[in-house]
């Protein structure tokens, strides 16, 4: 854990704890007052404040946590996520094709050989569709060598397609990034095209009510605190979610974009 962020996050830790005893130390034991007279229905609202609260505490410890590690894995290098990335991958990949090897020879019994092939694809089409060709190629290179020892996926599966798929994506990619930003104004905030980050973002100048705030939520819209903005990626569908949220049209969400 960073130095700047441990500081902050003992701290607060140590605030729940006392939060924590404070509200425990509230609770009576029935053994030590005993039954009579003992105001029970009392009681059980101590008990239910310390559950709350002991509910409240596990809810920002995973939160914090969480937030912590994204901003440790934001800090490493490029290269080292990469890296990282192709490790996960490659471990992933080993294990799916050793149990085809055993299918194979006949050391794996009642498991679906086609089942372990898409496993396989579909994590690699996942790093296709990002258009990370690098790690792609880097799978299918990887694949191929697994093939000299025992036949995990033919050369004539579409697994062997995915570095074009992963090109094509770069490319497009390229030319997205090369848009300007567009921004469409509506009655009480805007609605931006942030082709950089591949995002449509939805501003508005005042918070909105909470049945738009689930209205968003449920159009696949998340809170993104880093932009201000409620965010989900940009694509066909995202302009018809926009239209379900602000009143803006598709068609104005579309124009300009086959340029």
């Amino acid at each position: 854990m960073p130095e700047n962020e441990k500081e902050h996050y003992i701290t607060k830790y140590k605030e729940w704890v006392r939060t924590l005893f404070y509200k425990h130390s509230r609770i009576m034991s029935a053994m030590i007052t005993g039954p009579a007279r003992f105001p029970s229905r009392r009681n059980e609202k101590m008990n239910n404040y310390y559950d709350n609260a002991v509910n409240e505490f596990r809810t920002w410890r995973e939160k914090a946590l969480k937030a912590i590690s994204r901003k440790i894995e934001d800090a490493k290098p490029k290269e080292q996520k990469a890296e990282e990335e192709w490790t996960r991958l490659k471990r992933s990949i080993y294990f799916s094709a050793s149990t085809i090897k055993g299918i194979n020879d006949g050391t794996e019994r009642g498991y679906n050989k086609a089942l372990f092939v898409s496993s396989i694809y579909g994590k690699v089409e996942t790093y296709a569709k990002r258009g990370d060709v690098i790690i792609v190629e880097k799978a299918i290179a990887y694949v191929r060598e697994l093939n000299k020892q025992s036949s995990i996926i033919t050369e004539r599966h579409k697994f062997f397609k995915l570095a074009e798929m992963a090109k094509a994506v770069c490319e497009a990619q390229e030319v997205r990034l090369n848009k300007e930003d567009t921004e469409i104004l509506f009655e009480g905030g805007r609605v931006i095209k942030n082709y950089s980050e591949d995002r449509v973002q939805i501003v508005f100048d005042t918070k909105p009510q909470p049945d738009v705030i689930s209205n968003l939520k449920h159009n696949g819209f998340r809170w993104s605190p880093r932009f201000s903005a409620w965010q989900r990626q940009l694509t066909n569908n995202a302009y018809y979610a926009v239209s379900r949220v602000v009143p803006i049209t598709v068609e104005q969400l579309m124009k300009g974009e086959n340029k």
